[in-house]
């Protein structure tokens, strides 16, 4: 079959944040010019360079790190250095920071999943601060940095321990390169050489953050005076109800804070996911009660843990979680509060994430089309947000002291192991509860031994695809991967067993019989079908246009139509039948339906969807917008269906643009027939805030 490629991303950030140093005063600057008269250096730091202030818990695992590589802490104070701490998040196959001090990276502080313990990897500035201190490993190497350019290992003659860090030397006895041990012991493989000798930072005072607030005032009354007068000019443009999405994180905290500076009084928009951490929704109702505001919540309830046993554990290629936890309940809530749109104000930035880089300042979601998103703090770099508040005095979430990066969903697939060994820390009850689901699927999927132990345990869930990161990590744990089509085969119930292609169409064999009153209470969301035949084992709905699907126990057969026709409908039918047998009760579908044609109802112990054929205009917005049917039957029977693991990204599956486009011509917008800049995403689409304008 045809292979599915993915689209090569450009290389690089589209943004990217400049940090300077004042080697005068030792702060960071968030421009080139200084108090203290001196000429700043810029940071020599991984892009976007998102950097942050490093927290007091920060310290103690970089001790940690500097613990296992040392076997002490002789000669830690002289690598900490003196002043302030920045930690930039690079990439890596978990968490890795690099660590600031004094105008210079020292090294890099990372999670290692096969020790499940933090390490630290020296830099160059950083071994020269602690060269005649701490105990180090040490190689020497006859021809220095030649060595390290013609060979990738060397003979252990040392006996280090297997997965040791090692200092390569010169014959003079200086710093040229690190290396490790491989897990056999017998050799040292080259990581990197010190190719480049940046100097040690002059500055040499004792800084504190109230020393780097004021040093940057000037930066923080341009950004902050940019951020009020936006969100200023959006309010006097839109002239609807004001709304700011609190998730309870530093970056919507600020946004909220800018958008009280306006002498406006929002409502408070809170997204209760069902798998939040305490103290987040405990400092969400102390802001709304500290500034008298309403508090809106949308609640998932135990939709998660519902839709969980049904679709399987979420991961970064398989997040039906967003859907079921945060899309659906909003949709819902805010379609009913506000059914003539609103602004809302979010905390988004532009350096979290790629996507989000790409995306403009104002956007709207294909499942809240109606609410106008804008983001006053795109372009603020982390540790702006980090002065902002400190400056302020505001309170936030206490989770950020306590080693956490992020704000949000406890297991979220998207985070890093090193993540959740915080969350065992702060909440060990709420992660034993998320293991003993990993456990159950383990057994289902009939992983064992150390494979089951690296699913459930180094964070191999995370990943539903065999993915090139899923894989680097197996090959760092020492397990061999199954393939990936007879873990599908296993994952959904019924599994897709078999297809079969005739000239005339397309037939799925499914592991046992779906019943057919899946389609005949939706049939009409297929297109202009008619039942022709209908009883307990058998239905078979035709078109005008001799296009017939056919259900009989355990077989979906589409004929009558154009191979990639057939498979787009074979598709769409199996979407149908599971939903009936799957349905987590969002109601995502009564909220996107134009007409209200579907209604979900809850029928002895289960919810079950029913649409009415005679209001249904087959737009199929309600399949689109199912957090488990869509999700599910691209990932896993698509990919079967393909024999490819990404065929999600086929050329003739309806696209997202399609489905907004169509969504608010059926509301009765007018929508440009083009875009011009238009981003897309998985659960996205970004556009200009021109494109969408009402009829009235």
């Amino acid at each position: 079959m045809k292979k599915i490629r993915r689209k090569a991303r450009s290389k690089g950030w589209p943004v990217q944040v400049k940090i300077y140093w004042c080697p005068e005063l030792n702060v960071p600057l968030l421009g080139d010019e200084c108090q203290g008269g001196g000429t700043p250096i810029r940071l020599h730091i991984t892009e976007p360079g998102d950097a942050r202030p490093a927290f007091k818990h920060d310290l103690e695992i970089l001790e940690r790190g500097y613990r296992r590589e040392t076997g002490g802490l002789d000669g830690f104070q002289e690598l900490r250095g003196k002043g302030v701490i920045l930690y930039n998040k690079v990439p890596f196959m978990d968490l890795m920071y690099e660590v600031i001090s004094q105008g210079v990276v020292i090294g890099r502080l990372y999670w290692d999943p096969a020790e499940s313990g933090w390490r630290f990897r020296f830099s160059l500035p950083g071994l020269k601060r602690i060269w005649n201190i701490a105990p180090l490993n040490k190689h020497v190497l006859d021809r220095g940095l030649k060595d390290i350019a013609r060979r990738r290992t060397f003979d252990n003659i040392h006996g280090y321990p297997p997965g040791s860090q090692i200092v390569f030397v010169d014959k003079q006895g200086n710093p040229i390169g690190i290396g490790y041990v491989l897990p056999r012991g017998d050799k040292i493989k080259v990581h990197s050489g010190f190719w480049k000798d940046r100097p040690l930072a002059r500055g040499e005072n004792n800084t504190t953050w109230d020393d780097v607030i004021k040093a940057n005032e000037y930066y923080l009354y341009y950004y902050t005076s940019r951020a009020i007068k936006f969100i200023h000019v959006m309010n006097e443009k839109v002239q609807k109800p004001v709304i700011v999405s609190f998730s309870g994180g530093k970056d919507s905290l600020v946004a909220l804070h800018l958008t009280l500076k306006t002498r406006l009084k929002p409502i408070l928009l809170f997204n209760d996911t069902g798998i939040e951490m305490p103290e987040t929704r405990e400092i969400v109702t102390s802001i709304a009660k500290t500034y008298g505001l309403d508090l809106l919540k949308a609640e998932a309830g135990d939709a998660f843990w519902r839709a969980v046993e049904r679709v399987g554990p979420p991961g970064k290629d398989y997040r039906w979680c967003c859907k079921v936890t945060k899309l659906a309940p909003l949709a819902r809530l805010l379609e009913k509060e506000f059914p003539d749109g609103a602004l809302n104000i979010v905390g988004q930035r532009a350096f979290e994430s790629y996507d989000r880089a790409r995306s403009p300042r104002v956007w709207r979601n294909r499942w809240l089309p109606k609410i106008l998103n804008i983001s006053p703090i795109q372009d603020w770099p982390q540790l702006l947000i980090w002065l902002y508040i400190w400056r302020e005095g505001l309170k936030y979430n206490p989770l950020y002291e306590r080693g956490f990066d992020r704000i949000g969903c406890f297991m979220c697939p998207a985070a890093f192991n090193a993540e959740y060994e915080f969350v065992k820390e702060t909440r060990p009850e709420l992660w034993k509860k998320w293991e003993h689901v990993l456990e159950r699927w383990a057994d289902r999927l009939g992983l064992n031994g150390s494979l089951r132990d690296a699913y459930v345990k180094k964070g191999l869930w995370r990943w539903l695809t065999p993915a090139a990161q899923k894989q680097r990590l197996a090959y760092r744990l020492g397990v061999e991967l199954p393939d990936w089509r007879t873990l599908y085969k296993r994952w959904l119930d019924p599994a897709l067993v078999e297809v079969k292609e005739t000239s005339s169409g397309i037939e799925a064999v499914l592991s046992r019989s779906y019943d057919p009153q899946s389609l005949l209470d939706q049939f009409s969301v297929l297109g202009a079908f008619e039942p022709t035949k209908n009883d307990k084992d058998e239905l078979i709905l035709s078109s005008r246009a001799g296009v017939r699907v056919h259900i009989k126990k355990n077989r979906v057969q589409i004929d009558g139509a154009r191979k990639t026709h057939a498979r787009e409908l074979l598709i769409d039918a199996l979407k149908l039948s599971f939903r009936w047998t799957h349905c987590a009760g969002c109601k995502a579908c009564e909220t996107s339906c134009p007409t209200s044609a579907i209604k979900v109802y809850y029928e002895n112990g289960r919810y079950v969807p029913r649409v009415n054929s005679g209001t249904c205009i087959h737009c199929k917005l309600c399949l689109d917008n199912c957090p488990l049917a869509d999700v599910t039957i691209e990932r896993i029977y698509s990919a079967l269906l393909w024999d490819n693991p990404i065929a999600w990204r086929r050329p003739s599956k309806r696209t997202h643009e399609t489905v907004i486009r169509r969504y608010l011509k059926l509301k009765g917008y007018r929508v440009e027939e083009k875009t011009q800049g238009a981003i897309l995403d998985e659960d996205t689409l970004v556009a200009p805030a021109a494109l969408y304008t009402s009829n009235d």
